[in-house]
């Protein structure tokens, strides 16, 4: 991607303004992890449909809130705009923001279609602009661990991945649950993303996918008494086929809870890595040599970060800005990973094997991951 004169200049406004776009249950997360990095970034306002969350979100950080979208996307003190909305708002947000000429940093996932997340990247590249998208969660330094032990050839040529994301009923957790039950959405989309992307970043595009799926449990109450039901597939499995020929398998719950069968294994001829979560920066990482039962815990390569640092993929945006180089949270992957859950959805319906057509070249490690 080539990038104009619009980027140079803001390259010496730094810190750079930055406003949060959807004021629900993360943005406080992500709020304070931007107000930790005031050598890049500094959080000027936000905006939400609803009066009293954005209230609730400004008062508690410190920044101002606007009245719309529109007063926001003005303000030239604001050069990115993290897109925070729920899931059939992704798009529609991103493609404001871009058009206003912010550089975007959205949640996942960055569209629901495959067509409109094209649109946004090539919308992004002909303005000049920088569009990033979660999840940013293999850059934490279990994943890093991982990823430089597969490298290293710890485990030998990798050949099979389990990845597992049994997230529960949501809804017994969540306050506002059913737009993760929407048509579109699921637990593909909202937490399969997750594997998708770390597997993808260390092996590259995925060429064909197989999908199986069933609404398990359709009849839903929130936390407040609200009865639904489940608009989309809430068990989903994946058959994936990299353009390496490395074979994987994706399971995907909002029924199963918290499952012994978590995060990713990496198998190789000379034995199997396992990452104990695709989120947490402190998942422990192990390895078991092929045919035996010893695994052993393998250290970090950088003391991890407790959790999760949510303005982890925000930073990476700001500092490639700043260095002239390209940002690890490309766009363009992110469209291949809604380009994958829709062939998922689409072999789901057909029985048959849909190919993805969509590629990307996957992101560089962490600096300190080599």
């Amino acid at each position: 991607m080539v990038y104009n004169r619009k980027i140079e200049l803001m390259k010496k406004e730094t810190p750079f303004g930055i406003a949060i776009v959807g004021c629900g249950g993360i943005s406080q997360r992500y709020g304070t992890s931007i107000k930790s990095r005031p050598d890049i970034l500094k959080l000027v306002g936000a905006y939400d449909i609803n009066e009293n969350s954005e209230r609730k979100f400004c008062e508690t950080l410190g920044c101002t809130p606007y009245p719309d979208l529109k007063s926001l996307l003005s303000d030239k003190n604001i050069q990115i705009v993290v897109n925070l909305t729920i899931q059939s708002a992704h798009s529609d947000i991103t493609r404001a923001c871009l058009k206003a000429g912010k550089h975007v940093f959205s949640e996942k996932p960055l569209a629901l279609n495959r067509t409109e997340a094209q649109e946004l990247v090539a919308l992004a590249d002909k303005l000049g602009l920088r569009l990033a998208c979660a999840p940013f969660t293999w850059m934490g330094e279990a994943q890093q661990t991982a990823w430089k032990n597969i490298r290293d050839g710890l485990a030998g040529e990798i050949r099979v991945v389990y990845a597992e994301m049994n997230w529960s009923r949501i809804e017994l957790w969540h306050p506002s649950p059913i737009a993760f039950f929407q048509a579109g959405v699921g637990p593909l989309v909202d937490v399969g993303v997750y594997p998708l992307t770390l597997l993808t970043t260390i092996f590259g595009p995925i060429s064909k996918v197989n999908g199986f799926g069933k609404t398990v449990f359709p009849d839903r109450t929130t936390m407040a008494g609200e009865k639904f039901k489940s608009e989309a597939l809430d068990c989903v499995v994946g058959g994936l086929e990299f353009t390496n020929g490395i074979f994987g398998r994706l399971t995907t719950s909002f029924y199963v809870p918290w499952s012994r069968q978590q995060g990713i294994e990496f198998h190789g001829d000379a034995g199997t890595i396992h990452l104990d979560s695709c989120t947490n920066f402190d998942a422990a990482v192990s390895f078991c040599p092929y045919l035996k039962k010893d695994w052993t815990e393998l250290t970090y390569v950088k003391e991890p970060f407790k959790g999760v640092e949510l303005g982890r993929g925000i930073f990476d945006l700001a500092e490639a800005i700043i260095e002239n180089r390209p940002h690890r949270n490309t766009g363009i992957q992110a469209a291949h990973i809604v380009d994958v859950c829709n062939g998922i959805n689409e072999s789901i319906r057909s029985g048959k094997t849909v190919e993805i057509k969509s590629t990307f070249t996957p992101p560089s490690p962490m600096p300190w991951g080599i």
